[in-house]
C-alpha cells in the first residue's frame, strides 16, 4: 500500500476481503495454512527465480507423488541388415554437402587469386581429403608436413595426395559466397559456415531421439584471435575455443546443436542456460514423456515448469541462488545427521521437487518426475574409518548420474582419434568438428544396430574410422572417364594394400586382373591356386571352367 495516500476504513475492508489483491504484500493466503507444520512460506527473491508468468512458488515438506511418465515416443527399429561404415558416414556427410563444399571452394579460389587461378577440385578429391584427415587422426604427428617428410613419411597419407595439393585444398576450403550480401544475416556471426552447419544439423535431427536426453556444452579448441565467437571457460581442458550447445542421448548420439555466438545483453526470464534448453528441446515431440537432464548452469524452477507445458520432464543440479524461495536444511545440519542424509521440498502444485543430499558435500537437485524414493546404497571411501562404507543414495541422484553423461561420452569419443588441424580461419575448426561428429555418430548408430540385430563383435571405433577413411579414398560412386574440362590430380603411385572395404570391393570400377609371379590361394573359393591378381583389391582370384571367382568376388555382398 502507498504510505503517502490515505485510505478509509471501507478501503481497508476491501483489501482484506479481496481474493486477489493488486498490491504487493497483500496477497490472499486463504489456500495456505500458516499453522500447518509442513508449510514453509516463501521469501522475497528475484522475479526470474521465483515467478513464471505471475506464478509464485511455495514449498512444503511432504512426499512427492510420482507422475505417470511412461515413454510414448518412437523407438529405434532394427535395420534389415548391417550397412557398411561408409554408408553410415554418408548419412551425416551427404553428397549434397560435398557438392556445396566443392562449388564454394572452387569459387573462393578464383576470388582469392583475382580470377587468375582455380583449384578445380572435385567431390571425389574432397572425399580423399576427408579420408586423409581421418587417417591422420589414427596416426598423429605434430604437423601436416611430417606425413610427407622422408624421416617421418606416412604411406597411408602421402601415397594418396601430394603435400602441395593437400595444402592448396586446405587453403581454399569455403562454404558460402562472400559476395552474396542479400542472403546474409547481418546478426549471424557464423555466416561463413552457416549453410554447412544447417545441412549437418538436419541430418542429426533425422535420428530417432531416445527417451533420455542431456543438454551440455562442447568446446572446440581454438586459440586464434581472429574469431568473433571465441570464448574462455575457466576450468575446462581447453578453456579457449568455440562453444557449442548440444542435446545428446544417454548413449552419446547428438540430436541437435547450436553454436554459441556470445550474449545479447538482454535479460530473459529463464536466463541464457534456460533459453538454450528450451531451444534445443523444441525439436523434441511434445507430450511423449521425454526426459531431459542438465547441470546447474541451465537448471531453474521456471525452466522445469516451461518444459512441463510440453510434457517434457526435467532433472538437473541446482545452484543455491536459484531455489525460488525453497528453504532447505543447511549443510551443517545435514552433516550432523551423517552421510546419506536427505532433505526434500515439494511445491504447492506438486509438479516438482527439490532434493538436497549430503555425501562428502551437499548437492541440490530439482526434478519433475523423480524424488528420493526408492533409495539405494553406494560404496564410498571414509577417511575417518579408512575403509569403504555404504551410503544411502536418493533415486534422483541415481537418475542424474546414469543419464547425464551423454555429452561427456561424445567428447571422449571425438578426442580419441581427432587430428588438430592448425588454421587461422576459425570456421575450419567447426568444419573438422562436424567431420568427427559424423564419424562418431555413424559409429554409435552402427553399434546400436549391431545390438538390435544381435551382432556379437562389432567394429571398434579405431577400425570403424580406418574403414571409413579407406573407403573415402578408394571408393568411386560411378563408372566412366573423368570430365575433360577438370584437371584432376595425377594418380597416386602403386602401393601394397591388405584387403579393401566392402564398398570398394563392389564399386565395379577399375578392378583389373593382372598376372603376378608368385602363386597363391584364391580369395573367393579358397581352393584353387592362381597367379591372377585384382590390381585394386590386391587379392588373388582364379579363372576356371567351373567357376569365375573374379566376377563373383566383386559382385556378391
Amino acid at each position: 500500500m502507498d504510505k503517502k495516500k490515505k485510505y478509509s476504513v471501507q478501503d481497508a475492508l476491501e483489501f482484506i476481503t479481496a481474493e486477489d489483491s493488486e498490491y504487493e504484500g497483500c496477497e490472499s493466503s486463504s489456500d495456505e495454512d500458516s499453522e500447518d507444520p509442513n508449510y514453509i512460506p516463501h521469501k522475497d527473491v528475484e522475479s526470474d527465480e521465483s515467478t513464471i508468468k505471475g506464478q509464485k512458488f511455495s514449498w512444503r515438506k511432504k512426499t512427492f507423488e510420482i507422475p505417470e511418465t511412461t515413454f510414448k515416443g518412437p523407438c529405434a527399429k532394427p535395420p534389415d541388415e548391417i550397412h557398411t561404415p561408409l554408408e553410415y558416414f554418408k548419412n551425416f556427410i551427404t553428397d549434397d554437402m560435398l557438392l556445396l563444399l566443392m562449388e564454394q571452394t572452387n569459387s573462393y579460389s578464383v576470388q582469392k587469386s583475382n580470377h587468375l587461378r582455380n583449384v578445380n577440385t572435385t567431390v571425389k578429391e574432397l572425399e580423399i581429403l576427408i579420408g586423409l584427415y581421418l587417417r591422420m587422426g589414427l596416426c598423429q604427428m605434430p604437423g601436416n608436413r611430417a606425413y610427407w617428410e622422408n624421416d617421418t613419411r606416412c604411406p597411408m597419407v602421402a601415397d594418396n595426395m601430394s603435400r602441395n595439393r593437400f595444402q592448396t585444398l586446405l587453403g581454399s576450403l569455403h562454404f558460402t559466397d562472400n559476395t552474396d550480401l542479400l542472403h546474409r544475416d547481418a546478426e549471424d556471426k557464423c555466416w561463413k559456415i552457416r549453410p554447412w552447419l544447417e545441412m549437418f544439423r538436419k541430418q542429426c535431427l533425422d535420428i530417432v531421439p531416445e527417451e533420455y536426453n542431456s543438454v551440455d556444452e562442447q568446446m572446440v579448441p581454438f586459440k586464434g584471435t581472429h574469431s568473433p565467437i571465441r570464448q574462455y571457460v575457466k576450468g575446462k581442458p581447453h578453456p579457449w575455443g568455440l562453444k557449442i550447445w548440444a542435446r545428446c542421448s544417454s548413449s552419446g548420439i547428438p540430436h541437435d546443436f547450436v553454436v554459441y555466438q556470445g550474449g545479447t545483453g538482454k535479460k530473459t526470464l529463464l536466463g541464457i542456460g534456460g533459453d538454450v534448453v528450451v531451444k534445443l528441446c523444441e525439436t523434441l515431440p511434445a507430450e511423449q514423456n521425454y526426459k531431459v537432464f542438465a547441470d546447474n548452469f541451465f537448471s531453474s524452477a521456471p525452466l522445469v515448469l516451461t518444459l512441463l507445458q510440453r510434457q517434457i520432464y526435467f532433472v538437473g543440479t541446482l545452484r543455491g541462488n536459484r531455489l525460488a524461495g525453497c528453504q532447505l536444511e543447511d549443510e551443517k545440519s545435514l552433516a550432523q545427521r551423517g552421510r546419506g542424509s536427505v532433505d526434500a521440498r515439494v511445491n504447492k502444485e506438486e509438479s516438482m521437487v527439490i532434493v538436497k543430499w549430503y555425501d562428502n558435500k551437499s548437492v541440490t537437485l530439482i526434478s519433475s518426475y523423480c524424488a528420493t524414493e526408492p533409495r539405494d546404497t553406494v560404496r564410498r571411501w571414509s577417511k575417518s574409518d579408512k575403509a569403504f562404507v555404504e551410503v544411502k543414495r536418493p533415486h534422483i541422484v541415481k537418475e542424474y548420474n546414469t543419464f547425464m553423461g551423454g555429452i561427456d561420452l561424445l567428447d571422449a569419443c571425438i578426442a580419441r582419434y581427432k587430428y588438430h588441424m592448425k588454421s587461422r580461419r576459425w570456421y575450419l575448426h567447426l568444419f573438422w568438428q562436424t567431420i568427427m561428429l559424423g564419424v562418431v555418430n555413424a559409429w554409435l548408430i552402427y553399434r546400436r544396430d549391431c545390438k538390435l540385430l544381435g551382432v556379437q563383435k562389432p567394429l571398434k571405433q579405431r577400425s570403424f574410422q580406418a574403414e571409413v577413411a579407406t573407403s573415402l579414398i578408394l571408393w568411386k560412386s560411378h563408372r566412366g572417364r573423368p570430365s575433360q574440362n577438370i584437371s584432376s590430380p595425377p594418380p597416386p603411385p602403386k602401393r601394397v594394400r591388405v584387403g579393401v572395404p566392402e564398398d570398394v570391393r563392389t564399386d565395379e570400377v577399375a578392378h583389373w586382373p593382372v598376372k603376378c609371379e608368385k602363386r597363391g590361394r584364391c580369395k573367393n573359393c579358397k581352393v584353387n591356386a592362381t597367379t591372377t591378381l585384382c590390381e585394386k583389391c590386391d587379392v588373388r582370384l582364379c579363372f576356371t571352367e567351373e567357376r569365375n571367382c573374379f566376377k563373383s568376388y566383386h559382385y556378391q555382398r
